[in-house]
């Protein structure tokens, strides 16, 4: 519902390009240029190590012991990020404390990653695109995330206070199974207890216009980044960072997932008024086309609309 006011751009590519799934051309190092269906994993590996948060595919089901020594072998410790390898917006992404969690989940997802939490103060979103015959690129979108939480009045407890907000109203039945150990605590004045601390809206994460911070030494950083990830042209970086200068200079910044053409420039979310957000969409969607057009000349192709088909298909009804 959200797209179908921005449906006429997406037609303008499709009569420019003369491909109905020309966006699948702006990336071709990610499978159907990062639309749908990509493996984390996969685009994970194409980012420096030095960049991102250490990762572990699990692909099979392991034994408690095999599960201790790959977390030991790969210096893991818990609390630690299981997510699925294939999947959008959140779902399935929890915060586990022990073996028996992992084991668990393991039951409920046949391929899933296990990443170290990092404890950073900023969590962001950082969309970032650059033109195949440019040498540079820009960041277009920055989105703060700001955690699901309560400010304690000394008097109410956790669930309470939670059910005293317009906002944490919305998101009761979720903390109630997710975040039940705290909430009958009462939190003194003005202390700050985060409840639910995965970034994504499903989980009662706000996301923040933080556009005032790119500049031109950030766009650099980006740049400079974007080189050692070939064919990859127009994606979010979601990532930890502990301060807006670490990030400019391009310093203790854990990515710990990217993703492609179907990256949403997350600020939109805080804006006025409808109009502007739409604005933004639009500009987005001006630069994936302008993209997907230069690497079509250079002879990329698209997705073909069998494969795209089957995707979708088993992916929601597989």
């Amino acid at each position: 519902m959200l797209y179908i006011p921005i449906l006429p751009v997406y037609f303008f590519g499709v009569l420019l390009t003369r491909r109905w799934l020309y966006f699948t051309a702006a990336n071709p190092g990610i499978y159907m240029g990062g639309f749908f269906g990509e493996q984390k994993d996969e685009i994970l590996d194409l980012i420096p190590s030095d960049y991102k948060v250490k990762t572990i595919s699990v692909v099979r089901k392991y034994e408690e012991d095999e599960l201790k020594e790959l977390l030991r072998e790969n210096s893991l410790v818990f609390p630690l990020v299981v997510k699925p390898n294939v999947g959008e917006r959140g779902e399935g992404v929890e915060i586990v404390y022990s073996i028996d969690e992992i084991m668990t989940y393991g039951q409920a997802e046949q391929h899933f990653l296990i990443q170290e939490y990092t404890d950073y103060e900023l969590e962001l979103g950082v969309l970032f695109y650059k033109m195949p015959n440019e040498i540079s690129g820009q960041v277009s979108s920055i989105t703060q995330k700001e955690f699901l939480h309560v400010i304690g009045d000394g008097k109410h407890n956790v669930l309470q206070l939670l059910q005293m907000s317009q906002r944490g109203l919305i998101y009761e039945d979720l903390v109630k199974k997710e975040f039940s150990v705290r909430l009958n605590e009462v939190p003194h004045k003005n202390e700050v207890v985060t409840i639910h601390r995965i970034g994504n809206h499903s989980k009662g994460t706000r996301f923040i216009d933080a556009n005032k911070h790119i500049n031109e030494r950030l766009n650099a950083t980006f740049s400079q980044l974007s080189k050692h990830i070939p064919s990859v042209y127009c994606g979010r970086y979601d990532l930890k960072v502990p301060n807006y200068s670490d990030l400019e200079q391009g310093m203790n910044i854990k990515i710990f997932e990217m993703n492609g053409v179907s990256s949403e420039p997350g600020h939109i979310y805080d804006q006025g008024n409808v109009f502007s957000a739409y604005i933004f969409l639009t500009y987005h969607w001006l630069a994936i086309i302008q993209i997907s057009r230069i690497n079509l000349q250079r002879g990329m192709k698209t997705t073909p609309l069998s494969v795209f088909y089957k995707t979708i298909i088993n992916h929601f009804w597989g």
